[in-house]
């Protein structure tokens, strides 16, 4: 038994649960899953509300199986069978099920938050305020591409709450999603001026792209490019970099543009089968390629570089079975 469970061990002997949970998330911060596990089986045998919920956010966002893709599940529930009034097990719920990919239950849930919060807020102290529960909702319904939806729940988030950057980055890019790009470019510029995100820039991009405003699109991409490895979103790099290259076919940068088409094919490749719209991307970015490069105006270099490797190679290897052949003949094989 670990000092660290030995100690929490007592703490719960003297039923001060909250210290014995504060040992458990300093084991968790130094990847001693096992001993920040067993702290928390014994803290809810305890019947410790709030170590079911950590464990439930332990599946929810740490493991890697997410408990085979249970997200948690069966923790909020036990939780929301002791406590039905939690905001914050509510919210956790919802996310579990957008996670399970049971959007309609989890738009529910963060609905009956919101709609209970004043209500429930009497019997347990939620972490998050009002509006972040609404905002919360918003969020899903983005992740959800539920764009027409989102921007119609911003627009009663802005009259009840005013505005802020974070409003002014959705409505803008919710706005450029439906097709608004004169309006969308309006509230991504104020988002940007208060704060830089490559979701920004490259929903400005988009705005820009879609205008054939190309110099001003491949700006706002090149941004996105410069901090591309911060991210590990696909679709989104997928996006400035594709585009990229049909900026610089716009701006008859045809050497360039072949670049970023290279580069969209290697990251796809990368990615074994694809979903069909990543897949639609690559077909347009191989087809363009191979058009460029029928056009005789601009070189592969990528390709031809490759090429040189592989006869210098070649020759090496050609060299050194001579001298073993040389070798071996000279002792008599």
């Amino acid at each position: 038994m670990s000092d660290a469970i030995s100690q929490a061990k007592q703490y719960i002997e003297e039923e001060n649960y909250k210290e014995a949970l504060k040992i458990a998330k300093k084991r968790h911060g130094r990847d001693d899953i096992d001993s920040y596990l067993s702290i928390l089986d014994l803290l809810i045998d305890k019947d410790f509300l709030l170590a079911l919920e950590e464990k439930g956010m332990y599946y929810q966002y740490y493991d890697e199986t997410h408990d085979n893709g249970d997200y948690g599940e069966k923790y909020f529930d036990e939780y929301l069978k002791k406590q039905p009034k939690s905001i914050n097990v509510i919210c956790d719920k919802a996310m579990c099920c957008f996670n399970k990919n049971k959007i309609t239950e989890a738009l529910e849930y963060m609905d009956t938050a919101y709609k209970k919060y004043d209500a429930y807020s009497e019997v347990e102290k939620p972490r998050i305020s009002k509006k972040e529960v609404k905002m919360g909702k918003i969020e899903l319904l983005i992740k959800d591409n539920q764009y027409n939806k989102a921007l119609k729940t911003l627009d009663k988030y802005e009259e009840q709450y005013g505005n802020n950057s974070k409003v002014d980055l959705y409505k803008g890019q919710m706005l450029q999603k439906e097709g608004h790009n004169k309006e969308a470019l309006e509230y991504l510029e104020k988002s940007l001026d208060e704060e830089y995100t490559l979701i920004g820039y490259n929903a400005q991009g988009d705005a820009f792209y879609e205008l054939k405003r190309y110099k001003e699109a491949l700006k706002s991409y090149k941004t996105c490019v410069k901090y591309e490895k911060e991210i590990d979103d696909l679709n989104l790099i997928v996006n400035f970099n594709y585009k990229s290259a049909f900026c610089c076919i716009e701006l008859d940068n045809e050497q360039e543009a072949v670049k970023y088409l290279n580069k969209t094919i290697e990251i796809l490749n990368e990615h074994g089968r694809l979903p069909k719209d990543l897949e639609s991307i690559y077909q347009k970015c191989s087809f363009e390629k191979e058009r460029l490069m029928k056009k005789g105006t601009v070189k592969d270099k990528e390709f031809s570089q490759s090429k040189l490797i592989t006869w210098k190679s070649s020759i090496i290897i050609l060299i050194i079975i001579i001298i073993l052949y040389i070798i071996l003949k000279l002792n008599g094989y």
